[in-house]
């Protein structure tokens, strides 16, 4: 368990520290993590399963100026191991998976206290022109200090919050466990909602209704339906891309 405890750390650190920053962006999806989480835990789907319902949360959301409004990451960090080992409805997950989310916002906020006392080190190291230290103090050591900061809350909840978990479901009537289920699946349309606000315009209104009753006739998978969909972006951008020049010419 200290393994396992220990890889979910890291997997935290590597989604949020930021070494490359497209990397992480992307990796810090609960959809991702919930592959690398399950693999951890031995069982994939399972992981995968929780993963995509959480990421149902945050499909909508824009970090504007780089503030995050919640750490999804450090939802998915704690939320999967302890819905697998737990053995939690994917529902019930989501709704453990939200108030952790709104924790790692202030971690971030942490973090970026640190890093202000490590921007004014690299100013002055610039200033007396010894460039070849300037990398400790704007990449290094910042990355280390995230590395405690991530590392460390998530190590701690998976090694000794499996228990705390279960004690806790045990005690739980059945009601409240039902209507922690029915508020997690509520959660996603948040999500679903925040998306259409961003397709609300009426030029994308066509595409996101031909999409819906597509598969909701024909039934083909969700990757077959991405397929479908880069598609038609691009015969539509190639479109706009002619008739734009059509009109400079």
């Amino acid at each position: 368990m200290v393994i396992q405890a220990a890889l979910v750390g890291l997997i935290y650190w590597i989604a949020m520290g930021r070494a490359q920053y497209f990397f992480s962006f992307a990796f810090r999806k609960p959809v991702v993590l919930g592959v690398f989480i399950g693999l951890v835990f031995g069982d994939v789907q399972q992981g995968l399963l929780y993963g995509a319902t959480i990421q149902l949360i945050y499909m909508g959301g824009i970090e504007a100026g780089g503030n995050i409004p919640s750490d999804q990451a450090l939802a998915a960090c704690i939320a999967i191991p302890a819905a697998l080992l737990s053995n939690l409805d994917a529902n019930a997950a989501v709704a453990l998976a939200v108030p952790f989310g709104v924790l790692g916002v202030l971690i971030n906020n942490v973090r970026r206290t640190f890093n202000s006392f490590y921007n004014t080190r690299a100013d002055k190291l610039i200033e007396e022109g010894k460039y070849d230290q300037l990398s400790l103090y704007s990449f290094l050591i910042p990355w280390l200090t995230n590395g405690v900061l991530y590392f460390t809350p998530v190590f701690i909840s998976t090694l000794f919050g499996a228990n705390v978990v279960k004690a806790f479901i045990n005690v739980i009537p059945e009601w409240l466990m039902n209507g922690l289920s029915n508020a997690g699946a509520m959660l996603p349309a948040l999500g679903f909602a925040l998306t259409l606000v961003v397709m609300g315009k009426k030029q994308y209104l066509p595409f996101f209704v031909l999409g819906f009753f597509a598969y909701s006739v024909m039934g083909f998978s969700m990757l077959t339906g991405a397929v479908f969909a880069v598609c038609i972006a691009m015969i539509s951008s190639l479109f706009k891309q002619t008739s734009d020049e059509e009109d400079y010419a």
